[in-house]
């Protein structure tokens, strides 16, 4: 009897164990909308883009096992919603962002709006001197506040849509618009076929880039919470800089 009760302690505790385990190594869902140059989905369906080296860092020392995976816009917010997708970055603002999701405590990186014009063309310092111009946006790509801003009546702006940065870039040249507002990242290869002095280009708002956990997903605080301290310890070694330093974006 006492054999038959050592046996099945040591069953339960191998059981619990492995329990334990699969818990663990459960794998997480991070997806990003399209967002070139920074993440996209190639030719191949896969995702790629410099994000992602950052991601790998992050959950590699939040020791959290993860799947990396590309959605429209639209359909992320749903996966988001229903706790299917785990993890995501995004501005701060978004508003979708903060309906679905919790967000992290310090921004995993920024990135910057330009405003681009010809020479002729005025310089703007801030979006509410756009009153009576009219400013080309990219379709599909988050602008954070600042495009509900843009849209509003009482902006007093005329927004266009582009549907690249190529063809932004190319309205522009056009005259299709007075102003293109346009993430510097993927706009400096585009910038660097032009004649000099063709278009010039104006720092306009930096917008900085959160984690977010959906708030369906079960113990998502406590994900956040560790992710948010992995982020920490890989800033203070520096890692999160180095990372950031050999980023290569190609538009």
């Amino acid at each position: 009897m006492q054999h038959f009760q050592t046996l099945a302690g040591l069953l339960l505790m191998l059981a619990a164990t492995h329990t334990a385990y699969a818990q663990e190594a459960a794998p997480v869902e991070f997806a990003l909308a399209d967002f070139p140059p920074y993440f996209q989905i190639d030719e191949r369906n896969e995702p790629s883009g410099p994000v992602l080296e950052l991601v790998a860092a992050l959950f590699a020392e939040a020791e959290q096992p993860h799947i990396v995976r590309g959605y429209p816009a639209a359909r992320l917010y749903q996966r988001l919603e229903r706790g299917e997708t785990a993890v995501s970055m995004g501005g701060a603002g978004h508003p979708e962002m903060a309906r679905t999701s919790l967000r992290g405590r310090a921004p995993i990186f920024t990135v910057e709006l330009n405003i681009y014009r010809k020479p002729q063309q005025p310089q703007v310092r801030q979006p509410a001197e756009l009153a009576g111009k009219s400013v080309i946006l990219i379709s599909g790509y988050t602008y954070g506040a600042l495009a509900q801003q843009l849209m509003s009546p009482a902006s007093g702006a005329r927004v266009a849509h582009a549907a690249s940065h190529s063809s932004g870039l190319q309205m522009l040249l056009h005259d299709r618009a007075h102003y293109l507002i346009d993430y510097a990242d993927p706009m400096r290869g585009l910038l660097e076929n032009l004649p000099d002095n063709s278009i010039t280009s104006d720092p306009l708002v930096q917008i900085p880039v959160y984690l977010f956990v959906s708030r369906a997903f079960p113990d998502g605080q406590a994900l956040l919470q560790r992710l948010d301290a992995a982020f920490s310890a890989l800033e203070q070694r520096g890692e999160v800089q180095r990372i950031l330093a050999t980023t290569a974006y190609s538009p």
